[in-house]
């Protein structure tokens, strides 16, 4: 009896055995391991630091708290996702060479963080800030003049960004002025003097153009403004300039009759005066950076009227 029980269960042996043979092993996740190794880049170049992220997948999740790191995990599928962190004011542009990856026993794949600086929004603006007499600040209102005198006016200039970086910047400025006598006729020189034009701190003026009427005027050139047919002076100035600050241009317009030392775009002397009269003045500026992102604030608008008589036969007595 014993011996026919032992014979039972020597062939229910053997057929587990043989089923175990013949039935081949299931290859599922969890199989083997791999390695994930995670990184991140900052505008293409490697980043290390604290970064914060998970990844899901067979036997996970698994966390980080910073990259260049490494993680032994189970063979399948695996996500990575950004949780927090990396490298401060920069915009996440993708997990390379993708977020969802497949990992083999033995074998390895990498996540990459791709962050990068977002690119800089650049905006610039202009304020009228005041007409000046000879470089002395006056209120909007009607002055006498007598040589020598020189017709200024400044503007606030503001250009955003970063500091220490520098940006081209272009401000074409209009005078309108309008003689209304008593002479027939005011005539102008186009002096464009070296220093005409100029800020404050100084920066570097790369080129200064002027023009009447719209229309190109040649350095030391004559030209005629008639009694009660507005005119207007131009004036574009290109000059560098620094981010992150603002600054003062000045824009020495007219001199009347004034000495060489004072620089000015047009000036008058006594053989050209024509007869003594008054000139209402208003003038404007717009300025132009690459990369402006608000055209509201580029322009100036009209400043308030300043009138000029100028009286050439003397001094005011």
């Amino acid at each position: 009896m014993v011996r026919k029980i032992f014979s039972i269960w020597s062939v229910l042996l053997v057929l587990v055995i043989s089923l175990a043979v013949l039935v081949p092993g299931c290859e599922g996740e969890g199989e083997g391991t791999g390695t994930i190794d995670v990184h991140a880049t900052l505008n293409g170049d490697p980043w290390g630091g604290a970064l914060e992220y998970e990844l899901s997948g067979p036997g996970g999740p698994i966390t980080g708290s910073s990259v260049d790191n490494s993680h032994s995990a189970d063979a399948g599928e695996w996500t990575c996702a950004y949780v927090s962190g990396g490298p401060p004011d920069v915009d996440l542009i993708d997990i390379a060479p993708s977020p969802t990856q497949s990992l083999t026993a033995d074998g390895s794949i990498s996540f990459t963080f791709v962050f990068e600086t977002p690119e800089e929004q650049v905006d610039a603006s202009i304020t009228f800030v005041s007409w000046t007499i000879d470089g002395v600040p006056v209120s909007p209102g009607s002055y006498t003049v007598y040589p020598p005198t020189v017709i200024d006016c400044e503007y606030d200039v503001v250009i955003n960004g970063t500091y220490c970086e520098s940006v081209n910047v272009t401000v074409p400025l209009k005078l309108n002025k309008h003689f209304h006598g008593p002479g027939e006729s005011q005539s102008w020189h186009v002096a464009l003097a070296p220093g005409c034009v100029y800020t404050i701190p100084p920066g570097t003026i790369w080129s200064q153009n002027a023009s009447h009427n719209g229309a190109p005027v040649e350095f030391c050139t004559w030209f005629d403004v008639f009694n009660c047919e507005p005119m207007y002076f131009d004036m574009t100035v290109k000059y560098e300039a620094h981010k992150g600050t603002n600054h003062q241009l000045k824009v020495n317009w007219l001199r009347y009759n004034a000495s060489e030392a004072d620089a000015a775009i047009f000036e008058t002397d006594l053989a050209h005066a024509g007869s003594w009269g008054t000139s209402d003045l208003v003038t404007s500026a717009c300025v132009s950076v690459p990369g402006d992102v608000n055209p509201a604030n580029d322009c100036s608008g009209d400043s308030p009227m300043l009138s000029i008589t100028y009286n050439y036969t003397g001094l005011p007595g």
